[in-house]
């Protein structure tokens, strides 16, 4: 297979599918287990967080074995134990199982998460932004399908049975990637695990990256946030139904999502075509500036049609910004190089994104109401990312190398 093959890039774009779905099609039926386990709001907030605690711990390590093994391997691998632990959820019959799957299914999915886009990339990149803007699709889409299938697939089995789902073929990709050679997608071995050399940490734009990262912990601590508890919250306080409140979801990551990552691709490419050097600064401001109008309006609004307009805001905006805002590492260097710093991107803006986001909202719910809880949780770190979007500086970014 050559490096940003249709092939390939098909394959990835319907593992990483996967990827999403498996972690919304959970999240979503969170109500139900709720119910089914006894859980408190806070447990509730743990069981998400368990997940992203293993994922953060693992994207690291991923970023370091690409300098050893074949990154075939490791994708392959990756796709096979998150399938696993889907299937593990699905017949879990106490605590203890349910969170074991759920961490297993994290470790497996930081794999792809990390070294899905270096591959996707390959080694001549003409137009980053449209081959990551597909790549990356899979993430509204996926989340997309997994709260259509909580929506639908719940009345007609046994809802943890609806976990299996997407684990066939999630397995039959990963057999498929550990057999195909893909070392021609990355280049030389590093000739030592850990080690970054003198040169390349002078030529490394830490500006740049260290934005990134906060853009991205921003974001991602929102979409955690919103992931766990947008269902229980149109349910308990718009009174929703949960198949309608799941399939409301589902079409507003479809609709705002997709279009978002989509064209946030797109004008990163026009704006690499007038300048080089650009990084989509203007595009990351307006994703969160949709994403704090939409959330306002969910928060604000009863009828089912304002609530549906939010969702999809607050999808566009937060997806907007995805395709520059990882951008800015995968230009950072050589893959040996940003492999890594992807790995040390995912640890830090889940540690402090999407890890902590449903944990702390179920915490002040107990205090202060859902509805409280998720304006100032998911509006300040928006707020704060717009703020440093509009007033960041162009030295702060710039090029090493340049």
């Amino acid at each position: 297979m050559n490096p940003g093959s249709a092939a390939l890039s098909g394959l990835l774009l319907g593992a990483n599918l996967l990827n999403y779905l498996d972690r919304q099609l959970f999240l979503s039926m969170f109500p139900l287990f709720r119910g089914r386990f006894h859980l408190s709001d806070l447990w509730l907030g743990l069981l998400a967080s368990s997940f992203t605690a293993i994922y953060v711990i693992v994207a690291p390590l991923s970023g370091y074995l690409v300098r050893r093994f074949p990154v075939g391997r490791l994708l392959g691998s990756g796709i096979i134990l998150f399938s696993l632990g889907m299937a593990i959820s699905a017949f879990s019959r106490d605590t203890v199982t349910l969170f074991m799957g759920r961490m297993l299914t994290g470790a497996g999915e930081s794999a792809l998460t990390t070294l899905g886009p270096l591959v996707i990339l390959g080694k001549n990149v003409v137009r980053p932004g449209n081959r990551l803007g597909y790549f990356y699709a899979a993430i509204p889409l996926g989340s997309a399908l997994g709260f259509g299938a909580g929506a639908l697939f719940p009345g007609m089995m046994d809802f943890q049975r609806v976990l299996l789902l997407p684990v066939l073929p999630g397995l039959l990709a990963g057999v498929f990637l550990w057999r195909v050679r893909l070392e021609e997608e990355m280049p030389d071995r590093a000739s030592r695990f850990f080690y970054l050399s003198s040169r390349d940490r002078a030529l490394t734009p830490w500006g740049r990256v260290g934005l990134s990262f906060f853009f991205q912990t921003a974001g991602t601590f929102v979409l955690g946030g919103m992931a766990a508890w947008i269902s229980i919250y149109l349910t308990r306080i718009k009174t929703f139904d949960l198949s309608f409140a799941n399939a409301l979801t589902s079409g507003s990551l479809v609709l705002g999502g997709v279009t978002g990552m989509m064209l946030g691709g797109v004008l990163l490419d026009r704006e690499r075509r007038r300048d080089p050097e650009a990084w989509g600064r203007m595009v990351i401001a307006a994703g969160f500036a949709f994403a704090a109008a939409g959330i306002a309006t969910v928060l604000l609004c009863h009828g089912k049609g304002s609530v549906a307009i939010g969702l999809a805001a607050a999808s566009f905006g937060l997806f907007l910004g995805i395709v520059p805002v990882n951008w800015m590492i995968l230009s950072a260097g050589a893959p040996v190089l940003t492999a890594p710093l992807l790995g040390w991107s995912l640890l830090i803006t889940h540690l402090f994104g999407d890890l902590p986001s449903p944990t702390l909202i179920g915490w002040a719910s107990q205090g202060f109401g859902l509805d409280v809880s998720l304006a100032v949780l998911l509006l300040l770190p928006v707020g704060s990312a717009l703020a440093l979007a509009l007033f960041s500086r162009p030295g702060w970014v710039a090029s090493r190398a340049s």
